[in-house]
């Protein structure tokens, strides 16, 4: 009976254990706060520009499946592509026009599958996505949602 039982406490540990590895992390807006901006020489602007040093705490997350909600905000590309970006607050508080920092918002990089859906200005969205730490692709912002999904939209 006590193999019988060890073998059911190894089962249900293992178990335990995989739900934990899938399980998806809920960031909050103060967990991206993790970060402070230091100026660097740019080669290509000829000038000082502000480089993200990201804190240990938000490095540990780099590469997992992260869940956040926000504000859309939808940029126009050059060749009709819209960007879509995760942001803290609504577009007239944002970080482009409102004047909030770096850290209030998320480049969303969707899933092929999510390209079609149609999201609207300010619309408050749970996405999901593998999260990348940015610091030198000046395309792109310093937070960034990898295959990013749609979770839910309001």
């Amino acid at each position: 009976m006590t193999i019988f039982s060890s073998l059911i406490s190894i089962l249900i540990f293992l178990s335990s254990l995989t739900q934990t590895e899938n399980e998806l992390t809920e960031l909050n807006w103060m967990q991206l706060d993790d970060m402070t901006m230091e100026y660097k020489y740019n080669e290509e602007f000829g000038f000082d520009i502000p480089y993200p040093v990201f804190g240990e705490d938000i490095k540990k997350l780099e590469g997992q499946e992260v869940s956040l909600e926000g504000y859309v905000l939808l940029i126009s590309a050059d060749d009709d592509e819209e960007i879509v970006i995760l942001s803290k607050y609504p577009y007239s508080q944002c970080f482009f026009c409102g004047g909030a920092g770096p850290e209030s918002v998320v480049d969303v990089l969707l899933k092929e599958e999510y390209l079609d859906h149609k999201l609207k200005m300010d619309q408050k969205v749970l996405f999901k996505g593998r999260l990348k730490l940015n610091a030198d692709d000046l395309d792109h912002l310093n937070y960034i949602f990898e295959d990013a999904e749609i979770v839910s939209t309001k």
